[in-house]
């Protein structure tokens, strides 16, 4: 929109809206970048807007009643969420009759943390390019159980870096997800990054990765029991 254009209708807009430029103006150059980027979601792809609604809506309503350390800015958006969503003013404003609310916010960011703490996870792209095959043979590997990837929707699929070891599938791997066939991924990433005590408490990754295989095997094959216990 060309300069003239915007300032005819910054003249003709009321004083609640004139405020509001005001405010957007004063605010801090992220959080406007922000907003932009926000509002510009919505005039492209009208079906985000009751979700961002909602998200501003909410971050809003908790802000009101939550004390937000300085601290916070130092994590990452998801855990910056989560922990402020998580303390006891926000669930009693925001789900006052969900005892399992609290749960469920930190469910998401546990499964974050098991798939982003070693490192980025891959893209079947990527895992094409250093494995040295195509796109197609990487889903192909996937659906027989040779690969760990976790579904992103329409977006594809990630895949833990830690499976892949110089260019290869980590040693071992493809024995243990034979065991593991009948869960599903997530349930598996969470054994591969789970102390056992078939292990000593170590996690199956760490032994994996130490070239214990056999007893890694082993502790898969049991693994229900464990999930039992």
């Amino acid at each position: 929109m060309k300069t003239n254009a915007i300032l005819k209708k910054v003249n003709q807009a009321t004083l609640e809206q004139q405020h509001l430029i005001a405010l957007i103006l004063d605010a801090p150059q992220s959080f406007q970048e922000g907003l932009s980027e926000t509002l510009s979601q919505i005039k492209k792809k009208k079906t985000t807007m009751p979700f961002l609604q909602a998200i501003v809506d909410v971050g809003v309503e908790v802000s009101k009643e939550v004390s937000i350390s300085p601290e916070l800015s130092k994590k990452n958006p998801l855990e910056r969420i989560v922990e402020v969503l998580t303390t006891p003013e926000a669930l009693s404003t925001l789900a006052p009759d969900d005892p399992l609310a609290a749960a469920r916010l930190k469910g998401v960011m546990v499964k974050s943390q098991l798939l982003y703490e070693d490192g980025q996870p891959l893209t079947s792209e990527q895992v094409g390019s250093l494995l040295g095959i195509t796109r197609q043979a990487v889903d192909k590997r996937r659906k027989k159980g040779q690969l760990l990837g976790i579904t992103l929707g329409r977006r594809g699929y990630l895949y833990p870096v830690w499976q892949f070891d110089k260019g290869q599938v980590l040693s071992g791997f493809e024995q243990v997800l034979t065991e593991l066939r009948e869960y599903d991924p997530w349930t598996k990433l969470m054994f591969f990054k789970t102390g056992d005590i078939r292990l000593d408490g170590d996690t199956p990754l760490q032994r994996l990765g130490a070239g214990d295989v056999e007893q890694v095997v082993l502790a898969a094959s049991c693994y229900g029991e464990q999930l039992a216990s």
